[in-house]
């Protein structure tokens, strides 16, 4: 059962998508599986040499996650073996000779150039930022860097209906008033083991660990803010049911140093110092080509385009 202080990240969708959009202007090859094979899907087979290659085509920091997070990495592979199989059945069909379809490729291809041609003129220096531009950004950006606390928290949880099932939403706020009876005296991580219906915490007495202050659920986080340390607070409704929750110990935050934030701050300044050469660039080249637009003829036309 998930609680609302278990958020799952989501960018893996987002990345999965991203990745199939990038890769969709290869044509689906058959796998190639030298050494293991990781994954199939009917004809299609991804061999362990083709999951090294997916995976160093993305992004570092993407791929440090999936170094790290197996169920991120297999939904990875299930997205390239959908991607790979919608590839093949296009080109079954022929449909990437269809006239419109040459030319949108055309079209793609050339702006992948493009892209590849100006960012291969606009290559940050080695060496950039020094170590005094990476000083002067880290005291540019240190007070927005606001510290977050670190709660860490127990908790019983009472599956309640949202209203629209009276009979099990009144046998919740029954086990709630008999549980906010006992709290006062009993002991809550034994509570928690008997009574609670967090499947992931109960076994532990409701122990949670520490969150981060960003972590906690919108429908929580005042409450766990207003306690103290050995305080306990509850029922709080949230739209999973409700929850009793006990504040174990609470870590205040500490303004990150430039060396926590080092590797990210470099990063951004160099995507930052491309972007700002790769326009520098473009603005040349439109100097230098003397462009002239014929705007009568131009206004003449506009009224036409759809």
């Amino acid at each position: 059962m998930r609680t609302p202080w278990g958020r799952i990240e989501r960018w893996m969708p987002a990345a999965v998508l991203g990745v199939a959009s990038l890769l969709a202007s290869v044509q689906a090859a058959p796998g190639d599986t030298g050494g293991s094979v990781i994954a199939k899907a009917g004809s299609l087979e991804l061999g362990s040499s083709d999951v090294r290659a997916l995976v160093a085509s993305l992004p570092e920091s993407t791929r440090s996650t999936l170094t790290q997070n197996l169920n991120a990495l297999e939904q990875l592979i299930r997205s390239e073996l959908v991607r790979r199989a919608v590839a093949a059945e296009a080109k079954a069909k022929n449909f990437e000779q269809q006239p419109e379809v040459v030319r949108q490729l055309q079209r793609v291809r050339e702006e992948a150039v493009v892209r590849l041609w100006v960012a291969d003129h606009s290559q940050v220096p080695q060496g950039y930022p020094s170590d005094a531009e990476l000083q002067a950004a880290y005291d540019a950006t240190k007070k927005s860097l606001s510290p977050s606390s670190q709660y860490h928290l127990a908790v019983i949880f009472v599956s309640a209906a949202d209203g629209n099932e009276p009979a099990k939403l009144s046998t919740a706020l029954r086990k709630a008033l008999d549980l906010q009876a006992k709290i006062a005296t009993a002991d809550f991580a034994q509570l928690a083991r008997e009574q609670s219906e967090d499947m992931a915490t109960a076994p532990k007495g409701g122990d949670l660990g520490f969150l981060a202050d960003d972590r906690l659920a919108a429908d929580i986080a005042p409450t766990v803010r207003s306690l103290k340390a050995g305080q306990v607070a509850g029922p709080v409704k949230t739209v999973q049911g409700l929850y009793f929750i006990k504040l174990l110990e609470k870590k205040e935050g500490t303004v990150p140093t430039l060396a926590d934030v080092r590797e990210r701050l470099v990063a951004a300044l160099r995507a930052r110092k491309a972007e700002e050469l790769q326009q520098a660039y473009l603005n040349n080249l439109g100097t230098q080509l003397g462009i002239t637009v014929n705007q009568i003829e131009l206004a003449k036309l506009q009224p036409g385009l759809r």
